[in-house]
């Protein structure tokens, strides 16, 4: 396997990127498969990486028209947060976070992500109502979170 480590990378890049050996090929479609994924964005991908990962399902197929991630995951914000509102989805997207703290790891591909933090800025008392509302669910569901004033 291939280690995509930035020492690795200029040693590879100084020498033409002759050696490389081709992380993909190109398919050709089976007969049947097990599961189709339409779209080949974050959820597309992430599905079949999980099926493979942890049920074993290797025969899939993901359909894209475009280009790997070249749809939402590609103009999104780039924030990935857990600061929600409601319980659920503060629970879900911790999880997610977590997640993503090992993606780079287990791929073995710098999936550039680093944690920044995030900051909200109230323009208005209802917006700082609004944002000591998150806050407090965000520490209620153990996220986290801090309410800053002047």
């Amino acid at each position: 396997m291939q280690f995509y480590s930035l020492p690795n990378l200029i040693r590879r890049g100084l020498r033409g990127h002759r050696d490389w050996t081709p992380a993909w090929r190109k398919a050709e479609p089976r007969p049947a498969y097990d599961v189709i994924i339409v779209g080949a964005g974050g959820h597309g991908l992430a599905t079949a990486y999980y099926l493979a990962k942890l049920h074993g399902v290797t025969n899939v197929a993901v359909l894209e028209r475009g280009w790997l991630g070249g749809g939402n995951i590609g103009r999104n914000t780039a924030i990935v947060r857990s600061n929600y509102l409601w319980d659920a989805s503060a629970h879900i997207y911790e999880f997610s976070l977590k997640l993503w703290e090992s993606l780079s790891q287990e791929l073995n591909y710098n999936v550039m992500f680093s944690q920044r933090g995030l900051l909200n800025i109230a323009h208005s008392e209802q917006e700082m109502r609004d944002l000591a509302r998150r806050v407090g669910a965000n520490q209620l569901n153990g996220i986290d979170a801090e309410l800053l004033s002047t």
